[in-house]
């Protein structure tokens, strides 16, 4: 599927997202390569959802100074869910496996990222792909510090983050946050 295709059936699935879903849609549109770091004004990310007993797992992202997700851009040669298990084992230290039925994409987010004068890229938009994960195996030290953050804290992150904790506690069962053991100390 490409990432209009995995879109657009996101949309039919989450229908109260068709605000983001169309934006998303019309951004990557506009790009090159809708997979590419260097396309503007958009392009694709991959992301993880970790949940952790009553937490999300999250990584302190260096340039943006926030706890967010993990996640990152998609390399060459690679697909989107390729890119989110390669990202969860990189910035966790943890083999990571789908928690989900189906490749779709738990949630998909549209967000703004301002421009890195550092790495010469200007404002753009990350359309994030956020795929929900659980650990099965350590693999190795994290390239960046975690921390689990209880969903009723997301939201003081960010707005995508709170809008996220209340998807995920609506969607998420119970027992399935619970049938992990958890990485939080």
């Amino acid at each position: 599927m490409t990432p209009i295709d995995v879109l657009e059936a996101y949309a039919r699935r989450y229908p109260e997202e068709a605000a983001m879903t169309t934006r998303s849609r019309e951004l990557l549109l506009s790009a090159g390569d809708m997979l590419a770091r260097s396309s503007t004004p958009a392009h694709v990310t991959a992301s993880v959802l970790i949940p952790q007993g009553d937490g999300l797992l999250t990584i302190w992202h260096p340039h943006l100074k926030q706890w967010l997700q993990p996640g990152g851009h998609v390399d060459p040669g690679e697909d989107v869910l390729t890119a989110a298990l390669r990202e969860a084992r990189e910035e966790t230290g943890f083999v990571c496996e789908l928690m989900q039925d189906d490749p779709l994409p738990y949630d998909i987010d549209c967000l703004f990222v301002p421009a890195n004068p550092k790495k010469a890229e200007p404002d753009h938009w990350h359309i994030d792909f956020r795929y929900l994960l659980k650990p099965v195996a350590p693999a190795g030290e994290p390239e960046l510090p975690t921390a689990c953050v209880p969903f009723r804290h997301l939201g003081e992150l960010s707005p995508s983050l709170a809008r996220l904790a209340r998807k995920m506690q609506q969607d998420v069962q119970h027992d399935i946050r619970q049938n992990f053991t958890s990485l939080c100390h």
